[in-house]
């Protein structure tokens, strides 16, 4: 075998399949890299070229050619063409790539040594079988080290011609160029060829700005006006702002804006009027047309729609007094302000001088969340004299447009405090009369003398007797508005301290921290004044709790274990309304406040707590407890199919995981495996067992209602419609569903929720159907006619146990019931005295009643 030759002669050596396949590759990667090769060497001479190219179209487009004189005109376009012609002088001494450069480029680029493309065309000088068994063994290794070749990609040195980066001054003003014609139009591409301009001819060319501002409160973007494009803009909010501003050659012409409702043009707001610059502002307040610059806009304004408030139900009382309104409010933009306002109703004598002004009762805004925009508010008013009294209440709501709504009056009587204390009552009583109404004064005193008139019965303790004694002086020398208020306010905590004693101040912090909070997120208060009002209300709520504990009757001691169970959710509701604050929120902050001054106001002191059913409302906590297990419970078993069904769906897309040698022994050994260790039929397994837990909820839903119904509940809408999507949510475990019993246990955590809403409401439309008459016009608790839970008449010093007390039917049925049961019961057993059964048996004997 020769030396190699090259395959130069006319007859083509046979290589064979791997030869001519090898050969076709390389064939290939060298055209590739001959055309690199005469990129490189191409482009560095088209540089200037292109550079002058670009520097004609930025100023084309930034209107230099129509602003410079003719004459300089034609010096730069003769600047640019020479540059652009002299520009292509290195092209000259272009050359196309060879077959050997363009070899010794692949070789490079491939790191191949020894010209191993050159040597890949030799064939053997003869054809022996040992020279053509050679031959193919260097074919074989020419095409392991060629079968990878990349011809790679043309990289032209633009630095060898441009040393100093100047290449990158007309692309910069190209681009600046490009985006300030399509936004204003001031220059063309045929401005350089422009005849010369008339003397006395304006040289700027015709410049157009013009833009609508929307109001702030809108949350929408300005809208441009373009000078070529749509002359039809819709939808402008009401009272936005349209500017228009014209400079250069025809800026003086006029600028009009014609409404649609108006026979002529509107008035610029602002006008500034100058040679070669005119701007105009205009407050869009209907449709109109606009007039600038030789063209019309049709300009469509939507006028602020008015707000609309309105009850969402009638207002309540809470336990303690509280008003609370439920209500819907809304607006296209957001409602900036809401109020109520609270008047007297009925006979008002117009001449009265009232020594308080009408209760301020500002509103919360409805959450973003909300669907039907309905918001809650609840506030403290039994202090005002108005309560107890006739009142019209008027929903008032305003937007950031000025326009003011009202709700349809609803005339009621606006909640008092319960006084249970009679003395307490009268005290109240007594600043009432002249709170609201100054000239009553006399009156007032009339009645405090009366009540002293013989203390050692009507005023057993002698502290209290002193204090109204000293509040007398205090009425008998007010002279003046500040004097009648300081008394009014010391015969409030008289009366509030005769009722509650210390509680009444501990609730009155609680209600001062709490309104200030509010006043704080409404008007937008720090993060240090917040936390710090924070800390106030944690305080004012510790000493409140405190102080009803103290004052618990030894029966409801039992239930301290469920107190400290609201003590800690309370806590929780105060960390959640901190993290609101801080993390911006204030509305959702806002309102979680509303709920909790509404929890708060239901709680009912010791006073009144001892009078209630103690059996039934230790029931009642007992499945408000079980509730909010089952509430917890439920999410639980939603997490649980989230992650399962998370998994499976990556299972389904990404296939199983690779089997794991431990994951197997642990199997194999029983040992518990986590989802992600699981396969998807694994997966699906896990989700079909979780329909016994799920089943397992719906029964004890199921048991819970029959338990509620038991004790006098009405049934909750909400507690069915969770009952039917768990049940569908079992359905959709057993079939391994995961993405159905999701959206099944949701629907079921909203219409738990939804129901225990229900059965809240249901439980204070309970007590408050129970209210009785107090000794000042309150409403306390008790049957309609005026009598205790037992049936008892109340007295001056207490109540009477005469034998006019009725005891409930259905009770004393009941309990005969249990007895005779319980009797009968003990006959069926051996008794351990011969003298037992008689007895029984007499005591089982119908008796005829005098």
């Amino acid at each position: 075998m020769t030396a190699g030759m090259h395959d130069t002669g006319t007859q083509a050596p046979d290589r064979g399949r791997e030869g001519e396949a090898l050969m076709r590759r390389i064939a290939r990667k060298r055209a590739v890299a001959r055309f690199n090769l005469a990129v490189e060497r191409l482009l560095p001479g088209l540089l200037w070229p292109a550079c002058f190219v670009a520097l004609y179209l930025a100023l084309s487009w930034l209107g230099l050619f129509h602003a410079v004189p003719f004459a300089l005109r034609i010096v730069l376009l003769l600047l640019l063409a020479g540059g652009f012609v002299a520009g292509f002088w290195p092209l000259r001494r272009f050359r196309n790539p060879t077959r050997a450069e363009a070899e010794r480029r692949l070789e490079g680029e491939n790191g191949l040594a020894h010209q191993v493309i050159s040597v890949a065309g030799d064939r053997p000088a003869r054809e022996t079988p040992e020279a053509m068994a050679l031959w193919q063994a260097h074919q074989r290794r020419m095409a392991e080290k060629l079968g990878a070749i990349d011809s790679g990609l043309a990289r032209p040195d633009l630095s060898a011609v441009d040393p100093y980066g100047l290449r990158a001054v007309p692309v910069l003003l190209l681009f600046v160029a490009f985006f300030y014609a399509g936004a204003t139009g001031s220059g063309r591409l045929a401005d350089a060829f422009l005849p010369p301009a008339e003397e006395g001819a304006a040289v700027l060319a015709l410049r157009f700005d013009a833009w609508i501002s929307p109001p702030p409160y809108t949350r929408k973007a300005p809208v441009y006006l373009q000078s070529e494009g749509a002359d039809q803009i819709d939808a402008i909010p009401e009272g936005s702002m349209l500017t228009v501003r014209l400079s250069g050659e025809g800026a003086d012409a006029p600028i009009s804006f014609t409404p649609d409702e108006a026979d002529q043009a509107q008035a610029p707001d602002e006008a500034e009027d100058g040679e070669l610059m005119r701007s105009a502002s205009f407050t869009l307040s209907a449709s109109g047309v606009l007039d600038a610059a030789g063209r019309q806009w049709t300009i469509g304004v939507v006028p602020d729609a008015m707000p609309v408030i309105a009850f969402k139900g009638e207002p309540k009382a809470a336990a303690n007094g509280a008003l609370e309104l439920e209500y819907t409010v809304s607006d296209d933009y957001g409602v900036t302000a809401a109020r109520a306002e609270i008047a007297p109703a009925g006979d008002v004598d117009e001449d009265a001088k009232p020594l308080y002004p009408q209760p301020e009762f500002p509103l919360n805004m409805p959450s973003r969340s909300s669907e039907d925009h309905s918001a809650f508010t609840s506030r403290n008013l039994t202090e005002h004299p108005l309560s107890g009294k006739p009142v019209t209440i008027t929903l008032i709501a305003e937007d950031a447009a000025g326009h003011v709504a009202r709700s349809a009056p609803f005339e009621t009587v606006l909640p008092a405090r319960p006084f249970y204390n009679l003395l307490a009552g009268s005290v109240a009583e007594q600043r009432q009369i002249f709170a609201l109404d100054t000239r009553a004064m006399p009156e007032a005193l009339q009645y405090s003398a009366a009540i002293t008139l013989r203390p050692e019965e009507t005023i057993p303790d002698l502290t209290q007797y002193l204090l109204i004694k000293s509040a007398q002086t205090r009425m008998l020398l007010a002279r003046d508005e500040e004097s009648y208020r300081d008394t009014a306010d010391y015969l409030w905590e008289i009366a509030t301290g005769i009722e509650d004693g210390e509680l009444s101040e501990a609730e009155r912090r609680l209600r001062e921290a709490q309104d200030a909070l509010s006043e704080a997120l409404r008007d937008g208060a720090s993060d240090a004044e917040i936390a710090q009002l924070m800390e106030e209300l944690r305080q004012a709520m510790q000493e409140y709790l405190s102080e009803m504990a103290e004052r618990m009757q030894p029966s409801d001691m039992q239930q301290g274990q469920q107190q400290a169970l609201r003590q800690r959710d309370l806590d929780n509701l105060l960390n959640q309304l901190e993290n609101l604050a801080r993390s911006g929120d204030r509305a959702a902050a806002q309102q979680l406040l509303s709920e909790l001054q509404r929890m708060m106001n239901n709680i009912q002191p010791p006073s009144s707590m001892a009078q209630q059913g103690g059996q039934q409302n230790s029931e009642m906590r007992e499945q408000v407890d079980r509730l909010g297990e089952l509430i917890q419970e439920q999410q639980r078993l939603m997490n649980e199919t989230f992650e399962l069904d998370q998994q499976l769906r990556d299972r389904e897309q990404w296939g199983d995981p690779p089997p794991d040698q431990n994951g197997e022994q642990q199997g194999e050994a029983g040992g518990e495996r986590s989802p992600q260790e699981m396969t998807a039929e694994e997966l699906r397994e896990a989700l079909r067992q979780l329909q016994e837990q799920q089943q397992a909820l719906s029964e004890q839903l199921g048991e819970m209602q029959q338990k509620l119904s038991e004790l006098g509940m009405p049934p909750a809408e909400g507690f069915d419609r969770a009952g039917e999507a768990m049940d569908g949510a079992a359905e959709s475990l057993g079939e391994g569903e995961g993405s159905g019993a999701l959206e099944g246990q949701g629907n079921a955590l909203e219409a738990l929720r939804q129901g225990a809403q229900q059965m809240m409401n249901a439980m204070m439309a309970q007590g408050q159907g129970q209210g009785q008459q107090g000794p000042n016009g309150q409403t306390g608790w008790g049957n309609q006619t005026g009598r205790d839970p037992l049936g008892r008449n109340p007295g001056a010093d207490g109540f009477d146990f005469g034998n006019d007390v009725q005891v409930p039917d259905e009770f004393t049925v009941e309990r005969a019931r249990e007895i005779l049961d319980a009797i009968r019961e003990r006959l069926n057993e051996q008794a351990p005295l011969p003298s037992e059964p008689p007895y029984l048996e007499r005591l089982l004997e119908p008796r005829s009643q005098n």
